[in-house]
């Protein structure tokens, strides 16, 4: 019997690594352009990550089928193979993973171990006892990928039914030396530098310090000044002089979630308590609670749904026609007969102006135009 030595192992080529890394890093900037267009609230952005990554997919399962289509058949070859050990992985289903430990003896070649899955019908479990003879099936080049023939056919069951095999040594076991340890190691850095490459060019927005936006207050009637003439509490209102607190952004209060950090910065340097309430694209301004104005309803900034209000002013632009580029103003007040708090969003540009009223939970409720 002819012995022969086991086919050099396959390691990945410079090409294949960099055609990974650049599908690696292209993936990443595709992620990290969905997760930053959201985060700063640029659509354009998402949607370009979002295609990016589709067509990335799309572009390698191509080159995979390519690649399999040119690709030709790979011989296969038989043997026998007795049993060390096994070890069921789970058992949810009807085929139950199995951790086999086999020692394949070809004819070609010496004694082998290998280790390996394959999922084995419950009812046939039994079947593969350790020191049992199995029917194996490889590829020529590939001894380490064997699988068990459950069904040989009939001069290889006859084989097996009269062999007597001997158990190779430990040291002759055979592992797949492709498991592309370096490929994965370049993917993951590919990832990491296409997604840091796309969060460096937006950083400026992602990265925006609220402290950016100024927070001062101010007496009416007299000019601004500090936050430090009103005192904070967060279990009752701060009276003074009928102080005002304005907060002033950069940024559009039409965008996620702004209103509601604006509002809480206005709360931490004033009351979340005032008597009256408004919003401006980039300004927003509570009036304390003033000598003489114990009976006006006060208004809690804490519990406002700032989340519906910026659909609110996009519903009254959209059901007049009123141009995005111009102003708009929201309201915080009651009604005169039951009290309740009610919004209401002034739209306009320079053809028309309109408004809407909305209830508490920021359900629009009356609108019309001026």
């Amino acid at each position: 019997m002819t012995i022969t030595e086991a086919p050099a192992p396959r390691r990945p080529g410079p090409v294949v690594l960099i055609r990974g890394f650049v599908a690696a890093g292209v993936a990443g900037a595709a992620v990290a352009c969905v997760v930053v267009g959201i985060a700063i609230g640029n659509v354009a952005l998402w949607c370009v990550g979002g295609g990016l990554l589709v067509l990335t997919v799309a572009a390698m399962t191509v080159v995979g089928r390519l690649k399999r289509a040119r690709t030709p058949p790979r011989e296969k070859l038989r043997a026998l193979a007795m049993i060390e050990s096994r070890r069921a992985t789970s058992g949810e289903s009807a085929d139950v993973p199995i951790r086999f430990v086999l020692t394949v003896a070809p004819d070609d070649r010496a004694a082998y171990r290998v280790e390996f899955s394959q999922s084995i019908n419950l009812v046939d479990v039994p079947d593969y006892r350790p020191r049992g003879i199995v029917v194996v099936e490889y590829p020529a080049d590939e001894p380490w990928a064997v699988r068990i023939i459950t069904e040989p056919d009939q001069e290889w069951a006859a084989r097996a039914a009269e062999a007597l095999l001997d158990s190779a040594p430990e040291s002759s076991l055979v592992k797949d030396p492709t498991k592309w340890c370096s490929c994965c190691l370049i993917g993951v850095a590919g990832i990491l530098i296409g997604a840091a490459i796309v969060v460096l060019l937006f950083r400026a927005e992602l990265f925006r310090d609220g402290d950016g936006d100024r927070v001062k207050s101010e007496g009416t009637g007299s000019s601004s000044s500090s936050t430090s003439t009103s005192s904070t509490s967060t279990s009752s209102s701060t009276t003074s002089s009928s102080s005002t607190t304005t907060a002033q952004t950069s940024e559009s209060m039409l965008q996620d979630g702004r209103m509601r950090r604006t509002a809480a910065e206005m709360i931490a340097a004033h009351s979340p308590i005032a008597v009256e309430f408004s919003i401006e694209d980039h300004r927003m301004s509570a009036r304390g609670v003033g000598p003489g104005e114990s009976a006006a309803p006060p208004i809690d900034l804490r519990t406002l749904p700032y989340e519906r209000l910026p659909g609110l002013v996009r519903e009254a632009r959209i059901t007049f026609g009123v141009s995005d580029g111009g102003t708009w103003r929201i309201d915080v007040d009651h009604d005169p007969k039951t009290k309740a708090l009610l919004f209401r969003v002034t739209v306009s540009d320079s053809h028309r102006s309109a408004f809407l009223l909305a209830d508490a939970l920021g359900r629009a409720t009356q609108r019309g135009a001026r």
